[in-house]
C-alpha cells in the first residue's frame, strides 16, 4: 500500500504545482519553492506568528549567515554551545524541533534532526520566513517549534548581479558574487561565496582559564565555500517549472570548554574535536500548474546529502588519535522525497488544499573509536521512512473573519518498530476595525525520534516514542499613532514524551511533560522618513512537569530577551544601522547528583554598521563592528563567545 502511495506521489509531483503561481511575479523571488503561499490575509500565516526577514534587511544588518539574519526576532534564541555550532531555539524548543526548508526542501540532518545555520550564507536569500507555533499542516510531521523557510532569489528581467569583498580581524575574509538573467519565459540565478577565518577574537575582559588563555579562541577557525543556482521556465501562462541546486563545503574547529571539570561540577569534559570536512549537496525539481477551473497542483521531488568527516584528538595539538575517547568518523546522511499539493478553490466557500509527502532518510558511518584497552571499528547503517497526508481548509465565512482548519496523519517506518500519529490545526483571525487584527490558534504536532535518538552507540534508545506538542497562541496586531505597529502575542506549549538526555542519565529518554509559556511584544516605528525603529521583548518560562522532576527551569532557556534596532539615512548617501541584544536569566545545571542550579551572567551585545553609497548607487562601501562594547559573555556554560570585532567591505551591483 505504501509503495503504491510513493509511486503515485512521485509521479504526480513531477507534474505538479500550486495555487497562485500560474503567473510568475517578476519580483526577484523564487516563489515556486513556497510550501504555503505567503501574503494571504486570511490564510494560515495570519492566524499564527510569522516573521519575515528580507534581503534588504539582511544587507543592512551585515548578516553573513542564517543565524545572524534571524537572531533578533522575538521568540528566537540563537545559542552557541559545546560543538561551536549556533543552535536556533524557538520558544524553548530546540533546533531539532524546527523544520528548516530551502525552497521547500528539508535541510535538517537525517542523523540528529539538527542543522548548522552558519553553513547557510545569505547572498542567495530573497526572504526568510520564520513561523512559530508549528504552522501549516502542509509542512508534514516535525516542526513542533516552527518552520524556517528560506526563499531564494531568481533572475529578473535582463542581466543583473553583484560582487563583493569583506575583510575582518584575525585574517577573516569573505568573497561573494551573484548573477541573474531573465526573459518572459526563462530566468536564471547563480551565486557563490568563499569565507575563511583563522579564529575569532576573545573579549579583552576574559580572564585566563585552564583550557583558554584569551586573545584568539582556541580551535575556532572556519572555512566555507558555497555555490547555488536555480533555473525557471514558464512554457505557458498556467505552468511553471524550476530546478534548484546548491552545494556547500567547509571545515571548522570546535572550541573546547574553558573550565576544568575536575574542579567544576558544572563544566563538561574537555574535548579536542574538529569537523575536518563537510560537504552538503541539494537538488530539487519543482513544478506548478493552474488548470482551466478551480483546481491547481504543485509538487517537488528532492534529494539532499551531507557528508561529514569528524575527528576527536588526544590533545590541543590536534595531530594524534591514540588515547582513550579519541575517534574518527566518516558519516553520510541522505534525504530524498516528494511532496504534492492539490488545491481546490471553492470561491466564497473558501479553498481546500490536500497534500501528500514521502521522505526516505538514510544514515551510515564508518571509522574507529579508541578505548582504554582497544580500538573499535565503527560501521553502522540505519534508515527510516516518513509518510504524511494532510488537509487544510481556509475560509472567510463572514466579513473580517478568517478561519483555518487542518489535519494530518503521519507514519514512521523504522527497524523493529512502526509508529503513527496525527496532527491538527485550528485558527481564527478577525479584523476588529481598521488597524486592529485579533488572532488565535491551537495546534497539535508530532515529531518522531531521529536516528541518533534511536541508535547512537553511547546514549541511543530504540524504545523511544514520538514527541507530542500542543501549542496555544493568541495575539493582537494594532496600528497606533505616529506610524507605529504594535503586536502582542501570548503562548502556552505543553509537550508529552519530550526526547532529551539529562545528565547523569546514560540514555536519551521520553520525559513525561515539559511546559513553556510566555509573551512576545514587538513594535515598529516609521514616523520619520529617514529613521526606522524596531524593538521587541520576549518572556519565556519553562518547567519540567514530569512526576520525577528534580529541577524547575529547564536548562539554557533564557527567560528575558530584549532587542532594539535602528536604521537612519544620513546625508551624502550614508546609512547607519545599530542593534542591541539583552539576554537575562539563563539557567544551567550540574553534571552530578544531587543536581544543582546556577545562572549565566546577563549580557548586552551591541552591533553597529555604517554604509556609504557611491557611483550613483552601484557601489556600496561599509564599515562595521560586532560586539562594540567588547562584552565577555557565554550562551552555554564554559563556551565564551567573540569579543569586539571590526570588519569592512565593498559591494558592486550591476
Amino acid at each position: 500500500m505504501k509503495h503504491r502511495f510513493i509511486a503515485v506521489l512521485a509521479a504526480l509531483a513531477m507534474l505538479g504545482g500550486t495555487v497562485g503561481l500560474a503567473s510568475a511575479a517578476d519580483d526577484g523571488v523564487y516563489r515556486l519553492g513556497e510550501v504555503v503561499v505567503s501574503g494571504q490575509e486570511s490564510g494560515v500565516e495570519a492566524i499564527g506568528t510569522t516573521h519575515k526577514v528580507t534581503a534588504e534587511e539582511i544587507e543592512k544588518r551585515g548578516a553573513r549567515t542564517l543565524d545572524e539574519a534571524i537572531n533578533l526576532l522575538p521568540g528566537v534564541s540563537v545559542r552557541v554551545g559545546g560543538d561551536g555550532t549556533p543552535r536556533i531555539d524557538i520558544r524553548g524548543l530546540r533546533t531539532r524541533h524546527i523544520k528548516l526548508l530551502l525552497n521547500g526542501t528539508p535541510f535538517n540532518s537525517t542523523y540528529d534532526g539538527q542543522f548548522d545555520p552558519s553553513l547557510i550564507s545569505v547572498e542567495n536569500i530573497a526572504e526568510v520566513s520564520v513561523t512559530t507555533g508549528g504552522g501549516s499542516e502542509l509542512y508534514g510531521s516535525g516542526g513542533n517549534a516552527g518552520v524556517i523557510n528560506i526563499i531564494t532569489k531568481k533572475g529578473g528581467q535582463g542581466f543583473n548581479g553583484s560582487a563583493g569583498v569583506e575583510l575582518g580581524e584575525v585574517d577573516a575574509s569573505l568573497l561573494r558574487a551573484t548573477a541573474g538573467y531573465g526573459t518572459e519565459k526563462y530566468d536564471f540565478f547563480v551565486s557563490g561565496s568563499i569565507y575563511d577565518r583563522d579564529a575569532f577574537r576573545m573579549s579583552n575582559h576574559f580572564s585566563e582559564e585552564k583550557y583558554e588563555d584569551g586573545d584568539d579562541r582556541e580551535n575556532s577557525d572556519r572555512e566555507r565555500q558555497t555555490l547555488f543556482f536555480n533555473v525557471g521556465y514558464q512554457p505557458t501562462d498556467a505552468t511553471l517549472l524550476g530546478v534548484t541546486f546548491s552545494a556547500i563545503n567547509g571545515e571548522r574547529g570546535k572550541p573546547p570548554v574553558v573550565y576544568d571539570n575536575k574542579e567544576d561540577d558544572f563544566a563538561k569534559s574537555v574535548k579536542y574535536e574538529r569537523e575536518d570536512d563537510a560537504d552538503e549537496f541539494n537538488v530539487q525539481v519543482a513544478a506548478s500548474h493552474d488548470f482551466a477551473g478551480p483546481l491547481s497542483v504543485k509538487g517537488w521531488v528532492y534529494y539532499n546529502s551531507l557528508d561529514l568527516e569528524e575527528n576527536g584528538y588526544d590533545d590541543d595539538t590536534y595531530s594524534s588519535q591514540t588515547k582513550s575517547k579519541s575517534y574518527s568518523y566518516d558519516s553520510e546522511t541522505e534525504i530524498s522525497g516528494a511532496n504534492l499539493q492539490l488545491r481546490y478553490d471553492l470561491e466564497r466557500f473558501g479553498a481546500v488544499t490536500v497534500g501528500g509527502m514521502f521522505e526516505d532518510n538514510q544514515w551510515e558511518v564508518d571509522g574507529y573509536e579508541v578505548g582504554k584497552s582497544k580500538t573499535t571499528l565503527v560501521d553502522e547503517k540505519e534508515d527510516f521512512q516518513l509518510y504524511s497526508a494532510s488537509m487544510e481548509y481556509v475560509v472567510s465565512p463572514v466579513d473580517k473573519l478568517g478561519v483555518v482548519l487542518g489535519a494530518g496523519a503521519h507514519w514512521q517506518d523504522r527497524d523493529g518498530k512502526d509508529e503513527d500519529d496525527y496532527s491538527y490545526l485550528i485558527g481564527l483571525t478577525y479584523n476588529l476595525r481598521e488597524g486592529t487584527r485579533l488572532k488565535t490558534s491551537h495546534t497539535r504536532k508530532v515529531r518522531f525520534p531521529t536516528l541518533k535518538n534511536l541508535y547512537d552507540p553511547e546514549d541511543g534508545n530504540p524504545e523511544l516514542e514520538a514527541e507530542i506538542t500542543r501549542s496555544y497562541e493568541a495575539g493582537v496586531e494594532q496600528q497606533i499613532p505616529a506610524k507605529t505597529l504594535l503586536s502582542v502575542t501570548g503562548f502556552y506549549i505543553e509537550t508529552e514524551d519530550f526526547i532529551e538526555k539529562v545528565d547523569p542519565d546514560p540514555l536519551v529518554r521520553n520525559y513525561d511533560e515539559y511546559e513553556f509559556y510566555g509573551v512576545e511584544v514587538a513594535a515598529e516605528n516609521r514616523y520619520f522618513d529617514r529613521l526606522f525603529l524596531r524593538a521587541s521583548y520576549s518572556y519565556l518560562k519553562s518547567e519540567d512537569k514530569s512526576d520525577d522532576a528534580d529541577r524547575d527551569e529547564l536548562q539554557n532557556r533564557p527567560e528575558h530577551k530584549i532587542t532594539l534596532e535602528s536604521t537612519y539615512n544620513l546625508p551624502w548617501g550614508m546609512t547607519a544601522y545599530g542593534s542591541a541584544l539583552y539576554v537575562t536569566d539563563n539557567y544551567y545545571y550540574s553534571r552530578t547528583t544531587p543536581m544543582e542550579q546556577a545562572k549565566l551572567s546577563d549580557y548586552v551585545v551591541v552591533d553597529f554598521k555604517l554604509n556609504k553609497s557611491a557611483a550613483n548607487g552601484a557601489i556600496d562601501l561599509y564599515l562595521g563592528v560586532d560586539n562594540m562594547f567588547d562584552e565577555d559573555y557565554e550562551q552555554s556554560y564554559g563556551f565564551p563567545l567573540a569579543g569586539r570585532t571590526f570588519y569592512g567591505g565593498a559591494t558592486w551591483k550591476f
